[in-house]
Parts: structure tokens; sequence; C-alpha cells
């Protein structure tokens, strides 16, 4: 403040730190943590400081009269974060997202300034394009404005706000209904209706995805219980509840209260769901299924290891992701990829359904290649019981 100069603070978090840990271990994550660190600090010059906070965050501080000495500043610490590093062999490129916020245009004390250099980084990981991002007004807009849903998503049971819609699933080739996706719709009183991949992050981060799962699944199972068929009900499952150390006896406490036959429920996960601690996730699965329930992997072929993650666990259902179903007609790769998933289904005799037909020459090409199930808005769109009632009280298909 006295010099009238300026100071840059940089958020650093390392892309693939996770990843690396996963697939070459925490000796081979450590020396990636250790030979970044030489690194940056081998590249500091005067008025430059570069510390780790903590597992894969960094942080960086650079004071500057001229803008152009920040961006210098910021290319040496790109190179060395995005060089590779040789270990064991392998050849390993870590990369990183850097948020950058200055004083005293973006903060006036160095709370907020590391603050808004935060916000900035968690911006450029979502970015698709952007390694580095300056801070912006928006950006605190933005965070406030998912404080305000995170304390209003705790609420939303209490206040009725939630509603399930389903969506039918149907056997490729009778047509008959098999079951129903339970997909759940948020009414906010004052923003209208909230999209459910604008609010299930949140309610994930914020721990709010837990009374709210509960919720779901009772409400799915209370319903299905009243249904004059054996239709299954298909529930998300999220990446929060698998690791909450009850949810196995949850589903079985929801089961004997709703006096829902275990077979008619079907629990879906994504890969991303098992992957943080795989041992524990597949052992509270293996607790689940045995119950009577049934497991299905959700957005089949969009996870890097999903061979193995069969391998490591029986699941009952394949569900292929809808990416290919959106590009199978007029393109031969996403033609070939479905073929060989519903070959892998057929070898370890697992259904696969396809998500997301929404034409009949989609359907027709389901119905050739041996595809046992399928969903999407050519079938059905998702609507509320109401509108589904009168077809489950005399059984028919939706």
């Amino acid at each position: 403040r006295r010099s009238g100069s300026k100071v840059a603070a940089i958020g650093i978090d390392l892309d693939k730190f996770k990843e690396i840990n996963d697939t070459r271990g925490h000796a081979a994550g450590d020396e990636v943590l250790a030979t970044l660190s030489r690194r940056m600090q081998d590249c500091l010059e005067a008025d430059e400081t570069v510390a780790r906070f903590g597992g894969d965050e960094f942080a960086a501080a650079k004071r500057f009269e001229d803008v152009t000495q920040l961006h210098d500043f910021i290319k040496r610490l790109e190179a060395c974060l995005h060089d590779e590093i040789r270990i064991d062999g392998y050849d390993i490129k870590p990369g990183a997202s850097l948020g950058v916020a200055i004083y005293p245009q973006d903060a006036d004390n160095l709370e907020a300034l590391l603050n808004n250099s935060d916000l900035a980084m968690y911006r450029a990981k979502d970015a698709l394009t952007e390694r580095v991002c300056f801070y912006e007004v928006s950006m605190d807009e933005a965070a406030r404005s998912r404080r305000l849903i995170a304390n209003d998503l705790w609420q939303a049971v209490e206040r009725n706000e939630l509603q399930l819609h389903y969506q039918v699933q149907k056997s490729v080739n009778s047509g008959n209904t098999i079951g129903y996706e339970v997909l759940l719709r948020w009414h906010h009183p004052a923003r209208g209706t909230i999209p459910p991949s604008d609010f299930i992050p949140i309610a994930e981060e914020c721990g709010a995805i837990l009374p709210i799962g509960e919720w779901v699944l009772r409400e799915a199972c209370r319903e299905a219980a009243t249904w004059n068929n054996e239709h299954k009900i298909a529930v998300n499952l999220s990446p929060v509840q698998l690791g909450n150390a009850d949810v196995a006896d949850l589903v079985h406490r929801v089961l004997l209260d709703t006096g829902l036959s275990p077979h008619r429920l079907e629990l879906e996960i994504t890969e991303s769901t098992i992957i943080g601690d795989k041992e524990r996730a597949l052992q509270t699965l293996r607790r689940i299924k045995a119950f009577g329930v049934t497991i299905a992997i959700d957005d089949f072929g969009t996870g890097y290891s999903s061979l193995e993650t069969l391998r490591a666990f029986p699941f009952d259902k394949i569900k292929l992701d809808r990416s290919f179903m959106s590009e199978v007609e007029a393109s031969p790769e996403a033609k070939a990829i479905i073929r060989a998933i519903l070959a892998l289904g057929q070898t370890l005799r697992v259904p696969v359904l396809a998500e997301g037909v929404e034409t009949r020459h989609q359907l027709q090409i389901l119905l050739d290649e041996g595809c046992d199930e399928a969903q999407g808005y050519f079938l059905g769109r998702p609507m509320p019981v109401e509108r589904i009632r009168p077809d489950l009280a005399t059984g028919k298909a939706a």
C-alpha cells in the first residue's frame, strides 16, 4: 500500500493428482509434489513467493508494477506445472489450474484476496479451454448465489418443494414397460424450477444431498409399493450417499418401512461414485445387493476404468450413456461402440439399457443389435406420478 505497487495472489490446484495417486500409487504422487515444488522454487525471482497449502493445493504471490511482469511469472509457473515428470519409466504430465486475484483492485485485505484467487482457480478448473482465470466480480455473485441455493436446499424437503418425475423404461423387443427411473425436480418459490444439473452438485457439496437423497428413496419406494404390478423403480445414488457409512442400513430400513419388495428397487451408480474409495464402496454395494436390491452402472462408456469396474463388481444392469445414442444414426464409430458394449453385456449375462432414445430409427438400431432395454423421449418423457397412475392401475405399458 505504501509503495503503490500491486500484489497478485495465485491459487494453484493440480489437475490430475488424484488420478496419479490412483494409477501410480502414493509414492509417485509424493514425488510429483516434491518435483513441482523444486521447479517452482527454482523459477522464483525478486518479490515472488510460492507455498504449498496442503494436498495438491499451492499458492503463489507476486509484487509487481507492470502487468507484463505478472504475466511473465504466470508463464514460468505454467511451464513448471505442465512439463512432464518421468517416474519409474513413465512420463507424467500433471497440469494445473490457476486463479489470479490482484490487490488492490480485487480485494483490499489478505483474506479476501486469497478467497478471490480461490474463486478464480475453481472457475479455471471448470473451464474446458482455460488453465488460468483472473478474478471477476461475477464470480463473487455466482459464489453468493450458490451459498443461497445451498441454504434453501436444506429446507426444500420440509417446505414440500421437491417432486419426483418418472421416466418409463421399456423392453426393446416387446415394447412392454419394465420400470421407471425416478428423476428429481425442485420448484423454488422465488427462482422457479431449478434444473437438477444446477442444484445436485451444490447439494453434494454442502451435504444436503443426504436428507434429500433419503426423501427421494423413501418417496419412490412408498409410491412404487402401491402399484398393481411388478415394475422396477430405479433411483440414482450419489457419491456422497454411497460414502456415508449407514447408506446400506438406510436402504434396508426404507424397504421395511414402505413394504416394497427388494427386487423391485434398482439403485443406479456412476463409475465416479465408487472411484474415490473403491473397496469401501464395493463392500457397501455388496451389502445392499444381499438384500435383493439390484445395482445398475449408469453412464457406462464415459469413465476411464469401465472394464475394471465391471470386473470388480457383479452389476445387474449396464446403462449405456446417452451420448452414444445421439450419434448412432450418423456415426459408424458410435454404432460400433454400442455393438461392443452389447456383446460385453451378453458375455457377462448382464442386460444393457440404452439411454437417450429419441427417434424410431434409434430404437430400430437397438432392436437390430439385440439391446435389452431402453428409455428416452421417444418412449416417454419424465412426468409426475399422477400422469402415469392410470397406466399403472391397469398394468398397461406407459
